[in-house]
């Protein structure tokens, strides 16, 4: 996905949706911070994670209808967007929503998973596409590894996620071959 792909699903959630606000989670969210990033792990997602500012499973499910995977939207365009709820970033640092980065679109805000927060969240669901993701940030010094661990206190996950992620944490350093 590039920032202008995430620009027009923006302006498609808010003009169809009536939405000014939604959160963006995912790997889309990663355009906030690095508007332009190298092809890859950064850039291979073709859909936007969308929850509502009311976190209203019903909009969520119309996102995901009209706009979502295999719908007219994504066979037009190539990319879709994905209604989700709160629940959906289980590893999100608390209060994730405060430092969230805005994209704005004509009248429409997009808050955007500021990138520690986004990267911890990966390596909680540590799915080989979240690791990718995670070293293709650490490699850009998007993050580091001091700050995602000062930020994994936030989460709320039992000891022994803790010590996976912190463990994928230190991983981020070594090189990948």
């Amino acid at each position: 996905m590039r920032r202008d792909q995430l620009q027009h699903v923006i302006f498609e959630i808010g003009t169809r949706f009536a939405l000014t606000e939604f959160y963006v989670i995912g790997s889309a969210a990663i355009l906030a911070a690095l508007p332009e990033p190298p092809p890859g792990a950064l850039t291979a997602t073709r859909d936007v994670d969308i929850i509502p500012l009311t976190d209203d499973q019903k909009i969520a499910d119309q996102i995901s209808f009209v706009i979502g995977e295999a719908s007219d939207f994504d066979l037009a365009h190539g990319y879709y967007a994905q209604g989700v709820s709160e629940a959906t970033p289980t590893f999100a640092p608390r209060n994730w929503k405060s430092r969230a980065i805005p994209i704005r679109v004509a009248q429409f805000t997009a808050w955007c998973m500021e990138p520690t927060d986004l990267v911890l969240s990966k390596l909680g669901a540590a799915r080989e596409k979240d690791i990718e993701f995670a070293h293709s940030a650490s490699n850009l010094h998007l993050v580091t590894p001091e700050g995602l661990l000062e930020r994994l206190s936030l989460i709320d996950c039992t000891p022994t996620q803790r010590t996976r992620i912190t463990e994928r944490v230190h991983a981020l350093n070594v090189p990948r071959e």
